[in-house]
């Protein structure tokens, strides 16, 4: 069995720290039933940002863990 865990945030103060904040919550989530995988997606609603700006991935390392995080 392979264990992935999904976190989604919606963002709604700075980028930053959704990102910082959801990292936390995510790896957390993924330590405490042994996931393989752990992905942070974040919805920007915004409507004055286009969706250029809105769709990007990223990778980071909390202790051994990496994480993608998505923003859409």
């Amino acid at each position: 069995m392979q264990r992935i865990v999904l976190e989604l945030k919606i963002l709604h103060k700075s980028l930053d720290s959704t990102i910082a904040e959801g990292v936390e919550q995510t790896a957390g989530y993924a330590d405490q039933c042994g996931a393989d995988e752990a992905h942070l997606v974040i919805f920007d609603r915004r409507p004055d940002v286009s969706w250029d700006e809105k769709i990007w991935q990223r990778q980071v390392n909390r202790g051994e863990r990496s994480l993608g995080i998505w923003g859409m």
